[in-house]
Parts: structure tokens; sequence; C-alpha cells
């Protein structure tokens, strides 16, 4: 009951997180999001930004993206889409791949689950990454 009363509660802190996810269409990591939040609000700590990012991903205002390499990165359009990620700047862009509803029924042939939904990350090289690689 008391996770329900916070989770309800929408402080100050809270909304600032929010809307630096919502603004930062390059799906920031946390340690971003903090930097920006401390710009605007110079006392708060990150651990408040931490755990605001934990209950608005828990709550499913926006979406925690864990990454196969690098630190994770939070998204705020909660529909279902592809990532991109580059191998050496961690920069992580929506993949322009229409999402595969039908690959949700790849489960179908484990008795007992069901599968809701799927996600795909692509690893490669951004454009800026790629030039110094030339």
């Amino acid at each position: 009951m008391e996770n329900e009363t916070v989770a309800r509660r929408n402080t100050h802190q809270r909304a600032l997180v929010l809307n630096i996810v919502r603004e930062n269409l390059d799906h920031p990591t946390a340690d971003e999001i903090y930097k920006i939040a401390r710009e605007r609000d110079p006392v708060i700590s990150k651990g408040t930004v931490y755990r605001n990012l934990k209950l608005l991903a828990d709550i499913c205002e926006i979406r925690k993206l864990p990454m196969p390499i690098g630190p994770d990165h939070y998204d705020f359009n909660m529909d279902n889409h592809y990532h991109f990620i580059c191998r050496s700047c961690y920069r992580v862009v929506d993949a322009d791949i229409p999402y595969q509803e039908e690959l949700n029924s790849a489960g179908t042939n484990m008795p007992d689950y069901i599968t809701e939904w799927h996600r795909l990350i692509l690893v490669g090289l951004c454009p800026e990454c790629s030039k110094k690689t030339d």
C-alpha cells in the first residue's frame, strides 16, 4: 500500500525527471538525466533521480532500455519499437524498422508461455563513429 501511495504522489522531482526524458529524443542515460536535472534544480540528488527513473519505469510512464553494451538508457515512447546502439559512443536511436507483431507468436512452441512483446536492439556504428574509422 505504501508503494502505491508513493507512486500516486506526483513530486516536483518526479515531474522534472519525466520532463527531461520526454524532452530528450536521444534516449538519455541516468547520468545524462541527472546532469540536466542538476542544471534545473541544483539541490536534486543522484539518488532522487535514480529512484524516480525506476518508479517512472515501474508505473510505465517511461521505458528503461537495458543495453547489451554500455549504460542503460530511457525512452518516453511506450509504443513497441526497435533501437540501434552505437558500439563506440553508446548513442541509442530508434531504428527505422516497423515493429513485427507476428514475432510475438514465435513463442507458440513453448506450451504455457504467453509472449506479450519482444525487443530488438541493433548494434553497430552510428554515422559519426563510422566516419572516424575510415
